[in-house]
């Protein structure tokens, strides 16, 4: 995963000039790739806020603090879809991709109080695939590149309610992941011989979140969040297209310190919440080189819930939750004059009960864009549709 900066160049030129390309997003080829942002499947509609917000069926995934049971078992499964539209130097070319988005286990300990909290989520993605074509006077060179994989993050904690309007929690995470990167060489002239390189990257280490909700009033809540840095530990193979076995290369990389907090204020039958993130991902090393095209995540968002009644007993459509928000962030990559990458995201979510509110399936569509400047050859299109799925079960309750 020897990642340099010249590398970057090459594939960043290389790109404008490429006849075909794909990608979930050019910029995921930069450092770890492109950071996966969740808080809850509530949140997704509500443009991504949500740290401070404790509510049953709403199992938050950024902040370990903000789970309500009502002394049940729950069990959470996240799927996305997106489609980009990556513009190159006025070509538009559509990609697609799908997957799942995180899975949650949570059993009470205690009623109300404690919660074991078990996950597997992603925190980054890259996924980039492009054709360039070189001429020559004897022959032509198709040249193909693509990159695929990611970092995961398998957690297990508690959440430990120290006061009625007090709450915090912990995880210990496992990350893990793998990088493939292929790069092919095609000659029309049976003179010279096609060459392919694969390299394969996995990787492993451990880190640690922190979360808290305070209740100023009985409507107000407000939270913060700390994710330690991870150190990574790798290991690449190299099977280059002569067949001549390579000793595995052996590295360490960081997986950055990211911080947060946000507030929430609960209405009968509205739902406000803003959070602020931040990943500093200007500390990413690898080797302990610096990467000169990182820059901090930055990330804004806010939303609104409107749900006519919490009743089980009351009409469905009244129990259906309306969601809306918008989220700005300034994404960890820099483009080649140095600008740093923006995304502007606006949301819209369902929440849909069932099973007399013991279940909930949560839908949303974020719809924006990514950019820098409008010198910058390169921009993105983004429709994204995220599903959820929580049910809460009797496996042991807790009455107490």
């Amino acid at each position: 995963m020897k990642r340099t900066a010249k590398k970057y160049v090459l594939l960043a030129s290389l790109l404008v000039l490429s006849s075909t390309a794909g990608a979930e997003s050019y910029y995921s080829f930069f450092g770890l790739g492109m950071p996966h942002y969740y808080v809850s499947p509530q949140a997704v509609g509500m443009g991504g806020a949500g740290m401070a917000v404790q509510q049953y069926l709403s199992l938050n995934e950024m902040n370990p603090a903000g789970i309500d049971l009502k002394g049940f078992t729950m069990i959470s499964a996240s799927f996305q879809g997106e489609i980009v539209n990556n513009t190159v130097s006025g070509e538009t070319i559509q990609t697609r991709k799908g997957s799942a988005s995180g899975f949650r286990f949570v059993i009470p300990l205690k009623k109300n109080r404690l919660a074991f909290i078990a996950g597997l989520k992603p925190l980054t993605e890259s996924e980039m695939s492009f054709d360039f074509q070189q001429q020559y006077d004897n022959f032509n060179l198709l040249r193909s590149i693509s990159t695929s994989g990611g970092l995961s993050a398998a957690s297990i904690g508690l959440k430990y309610a120290i006061f009625p309007r007090l709450s915090v929690g912990g995880l210990f995470n496992f990350n893990f992941g793998a990088f493939n990167e292929k790069w092919r060489s095609d000659f029309d002239d049976d003179t010279y011989l096609d060459t392919k390189d694969d390299i394969s990257s996995h990787m492993w280490g451990s880190s640690a979140e922190l979360g808290l909700i305070y209740k100023p009033t009985a409507f107000v809540s407000l939270a913060g969040i700390l994710r330690t840095q991870s150190k990574l530990h790798l290991e690449t193979t190299i099977i280059p297209g002569s067949g001549i076995a390579l000793a595995p290369i052996s590295q360490t990389a960081t997986y950055p310190l990211a911080f947060g907090f946000g507030g929430a204020v609960e209405l009968t039958k509205i739902l406000l919440a803003a959070d602020f993130y931040s990943q500093k991902w200007k500390s990413y090393r690898l080797d302990g080189n610096k990467d000169a095209f990182l820059t901090d995540y930055i990330r804004g968002s806010a939303g609104i819930e409107y749900v006519g009644s919490k009743d089980f007993l009351a009409g469905y459509t009244k129990r259906i939750a309306y969601r809306l928000g918008a989220s700005w962030s300034q994404l960890p990559f820099l483009d080649q004059q140095a600008h740093p990458v923006k995304e502007l995201l606006g949301t819209i979510g369902f929440g849909f009960p069932f099973n007399k509110n013991m279940g909930r399936i949560d839908i949303a569509v974020e719809a924006g864009k990514r950019f820098s400047t409008d010198s910058a050859p390169y921009s993105e299109r983004i429709v994204r549709v995220s599903a959820c799925v929580t049910s809460a079960e009797q496996w042991f309750k807790r009455i107490f």
